[in-house]
């Protein structure tokens, strides 16, 4: 059976090392996964043991933390050049042996570079990496075990089997990640396992978002309000990262046949909540966090699959109902201020430093990357991520006065031409999004609106 050896440096990440090796027992069995410590019984030959769990694995995890590389031993020699060191040898061992070697970046540090390694071990540099970072490991964890799954079946699956007739349903013993599960149903015909996944993370993350555990009254001073606001802002970013990242996957597919799955989605999560005794404004107003999260993810999505069309549905023409019987779409619904006042989001402990107008735009990006990992790369994230916001900040500018505007907005000011260069496809008269109705069908609409954007942005940030 093939395994998974967890590589590790004492004193570098041992944290990590250990919520590996657990995630990776708890889904694929300890017996698969090999951590020295605990796979080496008390009076086996250590060297003898290494060697022979490295043959019977297929990956091998590189847990590298900001010591990995310069570590050096009592005498003052780094440890990665010496022949002997374990940690080198255990990875010599796994390419020598043809295993998959796999770098996992602990807290954010920078990718290896081959200058940074001995020659025995340049080749790592060069190998594909993850991250994990211990304020988003409830993420990272499950992100390490789908790519497993994906890259070595093997690992979940029992011994082949005769084919019956629901092949979609895995094997007796078969573990499969939710996210590789969805995946999967992406591909079916009817695509009804789709709605029915998504629906039950929903209604799952639905159950959480109650008023006991997201209190909307209660009044704090203002030197407590930015630890307590970060704090329930986290909570909701914690409880929907399961369905976040079904639903990125989802829309980035492209696949028009659940475009009103998406809609619906929306309209749930925007559906207005009862007003409690003693609400507060900031409380209140940060109930619409969830909802803003979910626009962002299946906005930035569609614009990144090419669909400005459903970018214009959902933000234009899906509205909620307010308690005065009045229709507000869920592009003004949900401007970033109406969330979060930039006042408060400067303050916040984490965003510290961060000026008002950007904030919440520079939060929703940083959360969104970790959503979109393995979902679309890394730089065509961020694109995708500034030109949904662009397309967003024109769509309320020719809806009305003002604007969100948003982290791209900075640079707007000082190369005003890039973002829009890149994004004219999408605005001409021939576009998916002016078909669809923006800016009434009109390039000529779009100029206004660009115009009054590049002059909002100048008269904030010049």
């Amino acid at each position: 059976m093939p395994g998974v050896f967890v590589n590790y440096r004492t004193g570098d990440g041992e944290w990590a090392a250990a919520l590996v090796k657990r995630e990776l027992s708890a889904r694929f069995g300890a017996d698969q996964v090999f951590y020295a410590s605990q796979s080496i019984r008390l009076g086996e030959d250590f060297s003898r043991e290494i060697l022979s769990g490295l043959r019977r694995c297929e990956v091998l995890l590189a847990l590298i933390g900001p010591r990995w590389v310069g570590a050096v031993d009592r005498e003052g020699v780094r440890r990665l050049d010496k022949a002997d060191d374990w940690v080198r040898r255990e990875i010599t061992e796994a390419f020598q042996y043809g295993l998959r070697v796999i770098p996992v970046l602990m807290d954010g540090i920078d990718p290896l570079t081959e200058a940074d390694l001995p020659d025995a071990l340049k080749r790592l540099a060069r190998c594909q990496y993850l991250r994990i970072h211990h304020r988003s490991d409830d993420l990272d964890l499950p992100r390490l075990v789908d790519e497993l799954v994906e890259l070595v079946p093997e690992l979940v699956t029992a011994k082949a089997a005769p084919a019956v007739a629901r092949e979609h349903q895995p094997a007796e013993g078969e573990l499969r990640s939710t996210v590789t599960e969805f995946r999967r149903a992406l591909t079916e015909p009817v695509g009804q396992s789709v709605s029915e996944r998504v629906q039950a993370a929903a209604a799952a993350v639905l159950d959480l978002l109650t008023e006991a555990r997201y209190p909307t009254s209660g009044h704090l001073d203002d030197r407590e309000l930015p630890a307590e606001l970060e704090k329930r802002l986290t909570g909701y970013e914690h409880d929907l990262a399961p369905l976040l990242r079904l639903v990125a996957i989802g829309v980035r597919s492209g696949d028009r046949r659940h475009d009103d799955l998406w809609i619906m989605l929306a309209e749930r999560f925007l559906r207005p909540s009862p007003q409690h005794r003693g609400a507060q404004d900031v409380w209140v107003n940060a109930v619409a966090y969830p909802a803003l999260l979910l626009v962002y993810v299946i906005g930035v999505a569609a614009v990144e699959a090419g669909r400005e069309d459903l970018v214009h549905r959902l933000l234009c023409q899906t509205s909620v109902i307010g308690a005065d019987g009045r229709s507000t779409p869920v592009l003004r619904l949900l401007a970033l201020r109406n969330v979060v006042d930039p006042r408060h989001a400067a303050a916040l402990p984490a965003w510290g430093g961060t000026p008002p107008h950007q904030a919440l735009s520079v939060q929703l990006r940083q959360v969104l990357s970790r959503v979109f990992f393995n979902v679309v790369d890394g730089s065509a994230f961020e694109w995708a991520f500034a030109d949904y916001e662009f397309l967003r900040s024109l769509l309320e500018l020719h809806d009305g006065a003002f604007s969100s505007l948003g982290e791209f907005a900075v640079r707007l000011d000082r190369v005003d031409d890039v973002i829009y260069e890149r994004n004219i496809a999408r605005l001409n008269a021939d576009s998916a999004l002016l078909r669809a109705g923006a800016f009434g069908g009109d390039p000529e609409r779009v100029a206004v609106a660009w115009r009054e954007l590049r002059q909002a942005t100048r008269a904030r940030y010049s």
